[in-house]
């Protein structure tokens, strides 16, 4: 476990610095942007993951994966996936500029697009250096690239926006962000890791390539079921929508922080462990309890907040964004759960197994968009989400229970240990409901929040935080 909670140390403060620093631009975006124009950011971010995803294939999942087992071969393996990248990037471009054709998106927005998509490229290009460190298990080195690209990106942007420069000088503070990143990253992984070299081998890429289709397509898919709506809004509504929407998703999106952190620490220990179903259970039930620390309290939390959340984060325009926050905040738990999941079904090789469930997961998502938009328009889409997410945690959860888990003391232990969580945020709840009463300020309830729940972990010993205390002291040494 040694070498897991240093993972999670170097993961969790790379993800909590990049998730940190985007946090702080959604103010300076919402505000000077507008509804409209933040409508058209938020259509370009979803088009770039889908340009992103489409140029890696699974490939960064497959790559750590095989790393961690075979180190010796890391060049190689390296040199193969750069061939396979490039040959991906051409196809995406091309289905890039045919959508954007077909799509009749407006000038600004194009341009806007294909910047921000450049950028995803570039960004790809650098996850699988990650997954070259990730392998090695020496997630500090991304941690560093990630943080300069981060910071570099929001002073950039803040910059562009508050000098009134248009949307599209205000996205190239991600291109920008991006090509410094990546040639940090090429540096260090030439002088800490292996030698770069370009090469296609078509009998050692294609095998490559079939064994990291199904990540690709499965995480292709969670994207489509998590931004097809926000595709969808911009059809069949307008970009205040769109934009009121979006606001409510940025926060979503800041829980995925804790399944990304977790699945990277856990990833190479599952993988080793992947024969071995009884350790592998304990040390992926061990995860539930981290996760569930953060996301079972967090769901009273924005219920209670959700009106002071996005006023204050997003403005007074953004209104509109209070209903849906508190819709997706369920939608949220079930993702988290479902998005450490598939470090679980990765590391015993049957991912095919969680694409089957996101087809359905996307069939599901489709049908509900296509009914509940033009309905009640940016709540119909949050209602979709939840229904999607839940239907794919249930199918994933069936199906490792009756072909991965193994019984174990550590279930007793995970049961115990959510109803000390459970009853830690039910008196945070009341302390909360308390506080509104009293018509006590939002800040002060949030932060009241806070130390209520940390107390209870440390009163119904579900953390012990002094000995977290002195672990953090003894990394920083």
């Amino acid at each position: 476990m040694a070498q897991i909670h240093k993972n999670i140390g170097f993961a969790g403060l790379g993800q909590f610095v990049y998730t940190l620093l985007a946090f702080a631009l959604i103010p300076f975006a919402s505000r000077y942007l507008g509804e409209a124009g933040f409508g058209i950011y938020s259509l370009a971010t979803a088009i770039g993951f889908f340009v992103s995803l489409l140029t890696d294939l699974g490939m960064s999942t497959l790559l750590t994966r095989e790393i961690s087992k075979r180190k010796q071969l890391a060049a190689p393996i390296f040199s193969c996936f750069l061939g396979i990248k490039s040959v991906l990037v051409v196809i995406t471009v091309g289905l890039l500029l045919i959508y954007l054709k077909v799509g009749g998106i407006e000038t600004i927005a194009f341009h806007t697009i294909i910047i921000f998509s450049i950028s995803s490229i570039l960004s790809s290009y650098t996850q699988n250096v990650f997954s070259v460190f990730r392998g090695f298990e020496k997630i500090q080195y991304e941690t560093i690239a990630v943080s300069v690209d981060k910071l570099l990106s929001v002073i950039i942007g803040i910059v562009f926006l508050v000098s009134g420069l248009e949307i599209r000088i205000f996205v190239s503070s991600f291109l920008i962000a991006s090509i410094i990143k990546l040639l940090i990253s090429f540096v260090i992984l030439r002088k800490k890791f292996i030698q770069v070299k370009f090469r296609l081998n078509y009998k050692r890429s294609l095998p490559l390539l079939f064994a990291a289709i199904p990540f690709g397509i499965s995480v292709l898919l969670a994207v489509c079921y998590n931004y097809f709506d926000i595709l969808m809004l911009s059809v069949m509504t307008n970009f205040q929508d769109v934009g009121w929407y979006s606001g409510s998703y940025k926060f979503l999106n800041l829980t995925t922080l804790i399944p990304t952190v977790l699945s990277t620490a856990f990833l190479p220990q599952l993988s080793v462990n992947f024969n071995h179903y009884e350790k592998l259970t304990g040390l992926f039930l061990k995860g539930c309890q981290y996760l569930f620390i953060f996301s079972i309290p967090m769901i009273p939390v924005v219920l209670l907040l959700s009106r002071w959340i996005v006023l204050t984060f997003l403005g007074s325009k953004f209104e509109g964004s209070i209903i849906s926050l508190r819709l997706l905040v369920f939608a949220a738990f079930a993702q988290m759960l479902n998005s450490f999941f598939v470090s679980l079904y990765a590391a015993v090789n049957k991912q095919k197994r969680i694409l089957n469930f996101q087809i359905v997961g996307l069939l599901i998502n489709v049908v509900l968009n296509f009914i509940l938009i033009p309905l009640i328009s940016y709540s119909g889409a949050a209602i979709a989400t939840i229904v999607t997410e839940w239907s794919i945690l249930i199918l994933i959860i069936r199906w490792a229970v009756k072909n991965i888990f193994v019984p174990t003391a550590e279930w007793n232990e995970l049961l115990r240990f959510v109803l000390k969580l459970i009853l830690s945020t039910l008196v945070t709840g009341c302390v909360m409901l308390a506080a509104k009463w009293f018509a006590v300020h939002d800040l002060f309830i949030l932060i009241t929040a806070f130390v209520t729940y940390v107390l209870c972990l440390q009163l119904f010993k579900c953390f012990d935080f002094w000995a977290l205390s002195r672990r953090v002291l003894t990394f920083l040494r």
